[in-house]
């Protein structure tokens, strides 16, 4: 290899081992960024993704070691992030995650299916409600039992929930849930969450959480919470 490209190949694993990088975020680094890349695949180094997007290699154990590496940003939400909070109650071979650039997006999900893995992107303009776990961003646990609740993901809310019963406030969440509902129904996540925080109390004979009662008149909804509720109590 040239000198001047080699220069480069190492400065660019040096700063970006195991990442997606997109050519116009390496061109302060190297104005002939886009040259230089494309020559880089052409010799096997890096991968080319997609139009404008490489990822520089680096050993990769699984998606979420990938996840932490890569340096774009992305939070894990929903079930996933529920994986992470409940101590995988529910192991899930999906991997959900919130993007806020589309570009980097598509360039996500193109290197996920190369390798065969199940990644769900969503599209958010401004991300919130997220914490750093290690080298990972992860939607925080209200919202991630909220966004569980919503997609009729009861097992794994009412897991995050009851596994972390000593560190969430069930009235900071109920008030962060009033105005959510249960997708495909007029039922509020709050009242969903009321109804099967009551089971669990009932269940354990004592008041784990301190909440009001909650009725729900959809039978089908009641029996998807009942379900969830009796296994995360038996095996939590």
């Amino acid at each position: 290899m040239v000198e001047y490209l080699q220069r480069f190949y190492e400065r660019l694993r040096k700063e970006y081992a195991g990442s997606l990088v997109k050519v116009e975020n390496i061109k302060p680094m190297e104005p002939n960024a886009k040259e230089y890349l494309n020559k880089l695949a052409k010799a096997g180094l890096i991968e080319k993704v997609r139009w404008g997007w490489y990822w520089v290699p680096d050993k990769i154990r699984d998606p979420l070691d990938f996840f932490e590496k890569d340096k774009g940003f992305k939070m894990v939400c929903c079930q996933t992030a529920a994986s992470l909070w409940n101590q995988d109650f529910v192991h899930r071979d999906a991997y959900s995650l919130k993007v806020s650039d589309r570009s980097y997006g598509k360039a996500l999900e193109e290197f996920a299916k190369r390798r065969g893995w199940r990644v769900q992107v969503e599209y958010v303009d401004k991300p919130a409600n997220y914490r750093k776990a290690g080298g990972l961003v992860v939607e925080d646990m209200d919202e991630t039992i909220i966004e569980c609740m919503s997609r009729w993901a009861f097992m794994d809310a009412f897991a995050t929930l009851y596994s972390n019963r000593g560190r969430i406030k069930l009235e900071d969440l109920s008030k962060r849930s009033y105005w959510k509902r249960i997708r495909g129904t007029n039922v509020r996540v709050r009242q969903a969450l009321e109804y099967g925080c009551n089971l669990i109390n009932e269940s354990a004979g004592r008041e784990v959480f301190g909440c009001r009662m909650a009725k729900l008149d959809d039978e089908y909804l009641k029996r998807e919470i009942e379900e969830a509720v009796e296994k995360v109590v038996e095996l939590g």
